[in-house]
């Protein structure tokens, strides 16, 4: 099983972030070498017009040299890796995909707010609620990964999984407080809703301090695979 939500996430996350006095290079990653790109589970908002309105208002209060923002065909929640692409077989990959479809065969599409603003040792981000149902999907997608690549690919960080959606990574070490100022003005905008119909799997790429991919293939909730 994966993360359960704490009594109230959202004030977690803000009181997680507060504590930080300092933030990291988020590009400065384990596994990340020029080129490499991985295959993730995701929901992405390609459509979600109200998030792409409120991450572009935080964005523009937010033009911070040590701050890279993400753009509004990137954002997304991100549910787990399946693998970096030199790591597993276009086969595996197609009975991951088959086997996430049995695993999210009985979950409904659900609705999320996102929102407050928060952050994390390397990025900005929103707060995401309810929980219950992301875990619901990530849950599935442990069961599917476990099935075709074994445990050993699904090492799982207890308490590693807060649901949230980035709109800023920090690109080198700096002084957490200023970062944390400027947040903390814009955490009274409120959230907006989003509808989750669907989980992709992307092959993600790094291009210039920014996340791409392309979408390997779609999972739709509650639909025949």
């Amino acid at each position: 099983m994966t993360t359960s939500p704490t009594t109230n996430p959202v004030m977690d996350d803000w009181h997680r972030f507060t504590s930080l006095d300092r933030l990291d290079n988020h590009w400065d990653r384990p596994g990340w070498t020029p080129g490499r790109r991985s295959y993730h589970w995701m929901l992405t908002f390609e459509n979600a017009t109200e998030l792409h309105t409120l991450a572009d208002r935080c964005q523009q209060r937010l033009r911070l040299p040590v701050l890279d923002p993400v753009p509004p065909d990137g954002l997304h929640l991100t549910l787990r890796r399946l693998a970096f692409t030199d790591q597993i077989g276009r086969a595996d990959v197609d009975r991951a995909v088959e086997q996430t479809c049995v695993r999210l065969a009985g979950v409904e599409p659900f609705s999320l707010a996102v929102g407050p603003l928060a952050g994390s040792s390397g990025a900005v981000r929103f707060s995401v609620l309810p929980w219950a149902p992301v875990v619901a999907v990530r849950d599935g997608l442990i069961e599917a990964i476990t099935a075709v690549l074994g445990p050993a690919a699904v090492v799982v960080k207890p308490n590693g999984f807060r649901p949230h959606v980035g709109i800023a990574y920090c690109n080198s070490r700096t002084d957490a407080h200023p970062i944390i100022s400027a947040v903390r003005e814009l955490r009274e905008l409120p959230p907006v809703r989003v509808t989750v119909g669907a989980v992709a799997l992307v092959e993600l790429r790094r291009e210039e301090r920014a996340y791409r991919w392309d979408t390997s293939a779609r999972v739709r909730l509650v639909s025949a695979c």
